[in-house]
């Protein structure tokens, strides 16, 4: 060998590349709220069974699958999840170490939540119809306000993505898009929305603060608070 190695020798080679690794690390803020928002990659077309509203195999594996996270990350304080979309609001705190960088926490997050898939789907025997399932992650930094809106904009793309599948389901015509037209067009079928699962409906759910069932977030505000904030 030409060099001496050491570690020491190979840290100082490395240095310049640690300053640009550290410009894309960002720092959490103590104190603050973050949302962290996973979407599985391809997973609502690959999943997808024609005309039916609800893949049953996919939506317990992401049920389960999203239970199991919520768990693992034990600074959850409300989470919601739809389809192949998961959301967890957490506030950071200085001792957080490997959870107080952002490049760290969602590499570590996102590889956990991939993991978690693959358990539930053995389980429930789900068709992965060989390929390989990702999730990939983002951070938001929020304020208490801004986390109320943000899952009721999350919910709406829910309700309607479910309103549209359904509109599939049972041939309704596909120019409606407003949800009280086709929440009308199912009743002509004899399909009453607000007796379908409500976590089909509304989204599944996780609050640390109180027990909560799936609800209508526009509807009802202040329980949305509560379930976020205890509050």
């Amino acid at each position: 060998m030409k060099k001496i190695y050491t570690y020491g020798a190979a840290q100082k080679l490395y240095s310049p590349f640690k300053k640009l690794e550290s410009k894309f690390d960002i720092h959490l803020k103590a104190g603050n709220y973050y949302i962290l928002r996973f979407d599985g990659k391809e997973m609502t077309a690959g999943f997808k069974i024609k005309h039916q509203a609800i893949n049953d195999m996919f939506f317990k594996t992401m049920r389960e699958s999203f239970y199991n996270f919520v768990d693992t990350f034990k600074k959850t304080l409300f989470a919601y999840s739809f389809s192949d979309e998961i959301s967890i609001l957490f506030k950071s705190k200085k001792t957080d170490d490997d959870f107080s960088r952002s490049e760290k926490l969602l590499s570590l997050l996102s590889s956990q939540l991939t993991l978690n898939f693959y358990k539930s789907a053995i389980k429930y025997n789900l068709d992965l119809k060989n390929k390989d399932w990702l999730f990939d992650a983002r951070i938001l930094e929020v304020t208490k306000e801004d986390t109320l809106s943000y899952f009721q904009a999350r919910q709406a793309f829910a309700i309607d993505k479910y309103l549209t599948q359904l509109k599939g389901q049972y041939g309704i015509d596909y120019k409606l898009h407003k949800s009280d037209d086709i929440i009308e067009a199912l009743k002509l079928k004899g399909v009453e929305y607000s007796k379908l699962n409500p976590e089909y409906a509304y989204g599944i759910m996780y609050s640390n603060k109180t027990s909560i069932n799936p609800f209508e977030f526009a509807e009802d505000p202040t329980k949305l608070r509560l379930a976020c904030f205890g509050t």
